[in-house]
């Protein structure tokens, strides 16, 4: 399940790289935007099979809410 919780503890958790010495805000504007469905749809979509893309779109959605409701 894609909650709250885990969507926090994915991006904040310290062994990510791409967060070292950024704040939280600033984390949270970068996955807001890596997460953003159309962004999402045009990067990711090709690269998922079509059987798939239905519930590879819910989750992404999912947790594009959640990171807006972290900010």
């Amino acid at each position: 399940d894609v909650t709250l919780e885990r969507v926090r503890a994915f991006v904040f958790h310290p062994f990510r790289e791409s967060i070292q010495g950024k704040t939280p805000k600033e984390i949270l504007k970068t996955e807001v935007l890596r997460w953003h469905p159309d962004k999402f749809d045009a990067i990711i979509g090709p690269k998922v099979l079509d059987d798939d893309w239905e519930k590879t779109k819910e989750a992404a959605g999912l947790v594009a809410r959640w990171l807006t409701t972290l900010m």
